[in-house]
This record gives C-alpha cells, sequence and structure tokens, in this order.
C-alpha cells in the first residue's frame, strides 16, 4: 500500500493522471449573459446528485482561514497581466470581464469581495493538500481573489476563492492534489472532538476538471452534522474553490447542500472561461478544426468531432463515450511494477468503450504540452512489455505470457513510434490485445479483450491495426507541421 503522505509530496514533481472535459465545452461560450443563462439551466441535470455514502476522507483545518473569514471591500486587482505563453496572470478588474460575487438574477443575497483567498489552507492527515501560498503541494497561486457572504461557522456562510497559476497543467496538478489527498487519508479524528468524514459526490462541474465533496462531523453512529460542500474546478489556470456551511448534517441535507451550491456557482463557472485556453471573446478559429500548434507548451486542443468511435465494434447496449470521463484503454500494471498506464502529465484525453459479452474494445488518445513526454508515456509501456515477458500465475497454467507482436510501423500508417501485444494464459483462453502509437504530442492507445487464445490474439493484433491506420491520419494535428 502506498504512503499517503509521500503521495501527496510528490505531487509537486509527478503529479496525477488528469481526466478534465473537453476544453471547447468552456470556448463555445458567447456574451456573458448567454454563457450564466446557459450555466444556469443546465444546473437542473443536478437533479439526479447521487452522494456517495462510504467516507473517503477527512480535511482537518489547517488554519483560522478556512472557513470563510470577516467580511470587507476591497476591489479586484486592477490590472489585466498575460504571460508569454497567453494564461492569464492577474485575475480581470472589472466584473465585466469575471465576477466572483455573481449570482442566479433571483438570488436574496450577494457576495462580498475580500483580496485574499476565503477558502484555503486544507490539511489532510497533517499534510497540506490545498493552499493558494508557498506550502501548497504543487505550487503557489500567481494571483488570488475572495468573496464571503455571512459569517464564519454560522449556518447559511459561504465561502468562495479564485486562485490562478502558472499554466493549466500546474492548475490540473492543484485540482488533482486535492482530490488524491481525500482519497489517501479516509479518516483523521482529534482527542477531544468529532471524527470529520468526508464524502466524494458523484457529479461534474462545467469546466474542464471538478471535484465534489462533503464534511461532516460523526456525532455517533447514526448522526451526522456540522455539513460543509466544497466544490473545485478548473478552467484553463484557474482553480475555483467554493463552500456552503449549515449547522445540520445527513445524507438528504447534502444532498439538497450540493444542488444549491451548484445553483450559486454556475454564473461564476460560467465566466470563468476568461481563463480558458482560448477565451470567450477570442476570435473565432478559421475552421472547426484545432490548427496545429508550434513551440512547446501549447498543443491544439482535442477536436469537439474527433473520430474516436470510428470503426469501433457495435456494442450491445449504449457506447460510453466518447467523452473526456468514459473509461478508456484498461490500466497496464506488469510484474508488480507500477502502472505504465494510464499516462502521466497529459493536457487533454477522450476515450470511449464498446462492451458486449464477453467482448471489449476501447480506445484513449491524450495530448501532451512537450513531445518528449508524449514519447516518455510510450516509453513506459514499451519498457514495461520488455521487462515483464511472463506475469506469473497461482499454477504454470495460470501464467500469463506478454507477447510483443511484429507489427510493422507501415502497416499503422507511419507513427513516430509504436507497440502492440498481447496478454493471454499459457493454457485456456482469455486475453487482451494493446496497441499504442505516439504522433507527435499525442499518444492513442486502444485494447480490446476477449475469449483469446495466444494464436487468435496475434492474429487479432493485425485486424486492430488496420483499424488504428485509419486513425492514425486525424492525428496530424499534434506533429510539428500540422495538417
Amino acid at each position: 500500500m502506498s504512503d499517503p503522505i509521500r503521495d501527496l509530496e510528490n505531487l509537486k514533481n509527478e503529479g496525477l493522471n488528469v481526466n478534465p472535459l473537453p476544453a471547447s465545452e468552456v470556448r463555445r461560450r458567447g456574451t456573458r449573459m448567454r454563457r450564466r443563462n446557459n450555466a444556469i439551466a443546465a444546473v437542473g441535470a443536478l437533479a439526479v446528485i447521487a452522494v456517495i455514502a462510504t467516507p473517503l476522507a477527512v480535511v482537518a483545518r489547517g488554519g483560522d482561514d478556512a472557513r470563510p473569514g470577516p467580511i470587507d471591500t476591497p476591489s479586484p486587482s486592477p490590472t489585466r497581466t498575460v504571460d508569454d505563453t497567453g494564461w492569464l496572470q492577474t485575475i480581470p478588474g472589472s466584473s465585466d470581464d469575471f465576477d466572483l460575487t455573481a449570482l442566479p438574477d433571483d438570488a436574496t443575497f450577494r457576495f462580498t469581495v475580500r483580496p485574499l483567498p476565503v477558502v484555503d489552507d486544507l490539511t489532510l492527515c497533517g499534510v497540506p493538500t490545498f493552499s493558494t501560498r508557498s506550502n501548497d503541494p504543487v505550487a503557489p497561486a500567481v494571483d488570488t481573489l475572495g468573496a464571503t457572504y455571512g459569517d464564519a461557522g454560522t449556518d447559511g456562510n459561504a465561502g468562495r476563492t479564485l486562485a490562478l497559476y502558472e499554466n493549466d497543467q500546474v492548475a490540473a496538478k492543484v485540482l488533482d492534489a486535492v482530490r488524491h489527498g481525500v482519497e489517501v487519508c479516509p479518516t483523521e479524528t482529534e482527542p477531544g472532538r468529532a471524527p470529520l468524514v468526508y464524502d466524494a459526490v458523484d457529479t461534474e462541474l462545467p469546466a474542464d476538471g471538478s471535484f465534489v465533496f462533503t464534511e461532516q462531523a460523526k456525532m455517533d453512529k447514526d448522526l451526522l452534522a456540522d455539513l460543509t460542500v466544497y466544490q473545485v474546478a478548473r478552467v484553463g489556470n484557474a482553480i475555483y474553490l467554493a463552500t456552503s456551511h449549515t449547522s445540520a448534517g445527513g445524507p438528504q441535507v447534502a444532498d439538497a447542500e450540493v444542488r444549491r451550491l451548484a445553483e450559486w456557482s454556475a454564473p461564476v463557472l460560467s465566466d470563468m472561461c476568461v481563463f480558458a485556453a482560448e477565451p470567450c471573446g477570442a476570435p473565432p478559429a478559421p475552421s472547426s478544426s484545432a490548427s496545429a500548434s508550434t513551440g512547446e507548451g501549447a498543443v491544439s486542443a482535442i477536436p469537439a468531432d474527433f473520430p474516436l468511435d470510428r470503426n469501433i465494434a457495435a456494442p450491445e447496449g449504449p457506447l460510453d463515450g466518447p467523452s473526456a470521463s468514459a473509461e478508456g484503454v484498461a490500466a497496464l500494471e506488469l510484474c508488480g511494477a507500477s502502472p505504465a498506464w494510464p499516462a502521466r502529465n497529459t493536457v487533454e484525453r477522450l476515450a470511449v468503450t464498446s462492451t458486449m459479452p464477453q467482448f471489449r474494445e476501447s480506445r484513449e488518445l491524450v495530448t501532451f504540452a512537450r513531445t518528449d513526454d508524449a514519447s516518455e508515456a510510450i516509453g513506459r509501456v514499451i519498457d514495461a512489455v520488455g521487462d515483464c515477458p511472463v506475469e506469473p500465475g497461482d499454477t504454470a497454467a495460470n501464467d500469463k505470457l506478454v507477447d510483443v507482436q511484429p507489427i510493422d510501423e507501415a502497416d499503422l500508417g507511419g507513427p513516430d513510434e509504436s507497440v502492440t501485444f498481447s496478454i493471454t494464459y499459457r493454457e485456456g483462453l482469455g486475453g487482451g490485445i494493446y496497441q499504442f502509437v505516439r504522433v507527435g504530442r499525442a499518444v492513442y492507445g486502444t485494447f480490446v479483450e476477449g475469449e483469446y487464445s495466444r494464436d487468435a490474439a496475434a492474429q487479432a493484433a493485425g485486424e486492430l491495426s488496420g483499424k488504428t491506420k485509419a486513425l492514425l491520419p486525424e492525428m496530424c494535428l499534434w506533429t510539428e507541421t500540422g495538417c
């Protein structure tokens, strides 16, 4: 079992897999009023939110400002600074561009702006999980803004923090640090106080990535109280962290508070498109396809119409995806080594899976900011396969044989790098075939699973290559020269 403290400390250098929603969902926003109307209408979908009942973690407050603090009324940063890569480095000073206090039109209260973060210093198992200052496990924010409503610790109080980071990758790691911190620290108790329990909420916010969870004090076996709902959302290089608190608790109260906070936050999340890779209000691209990027650090977005499901096996039920959150290529863990897949340090992800009785076909496309990162991702897969020709089973008959399949790159359409291999039982049926190709700063993986023998898997690998070859021309977006 991994050390949760070490896991959190390693976030600064390694990061975690990030599975954001497509950036096009943010870039398609129009005027501010239209953005707000669309976002508020979309909140109706949250009526089916279910709060997961199993406690995942506990958050202990690391400072007095872990809840909203005293109210004051300064103005936001007055200037608008953009760095050389195009990411905003200061929060816009005009509410016409971005308004952290924004609420639905029928709201009966208003937030008050503060110059400093309101929701800050979240600590899990004694290790900082989120802070806009230098003790954040990933990186400090380059600019912050806060907003409050009500007094800290009272019924109905709420707080908001907006934090800008150097770029979108840093912000994605900050979001992942919160999610990961909750996962690796399931419980924390302190003498003289009721245990705090955290439950993840099965929902997504309209953002590049999001995580919603609740904090409640466990007063006894069947009584929960002192509920706080947390929202963490990322758009571009911005992190929005919002809270709502009530002294009550329990599943029904939590479900209602989650929906209410989503309604309150909808206008702000809509306005956050100003922090996107292609901000709202920017001139439209000359065509519907994403243009090729130039230079390391900026990478073309995955087009909304990328045909990832082209020629995929027809499923028995509905197709899962294509989407950023769909199930993709099965995790690759061989001979007890660290997982070689999913890939790390990705910028964007698109996946699709088709299932039917005794068969599955999955595909996954991920992009990277640097060519070296993409090459390293497929290199980890190649190394893992080379280091584990046999995955030992409980008996020799149950050993899994890892066979590299001799697929010529010309049969794949000429990718920059590729590897194809099968994993099947030494005796009996059952196994799968993996295939990965790299084109520029993108890696495409595909996986099929079924009742394969060793010989049948070798034949299926050739059929899989034909499907990959048909998709490869679409990946020219991520080459140095473009399409």
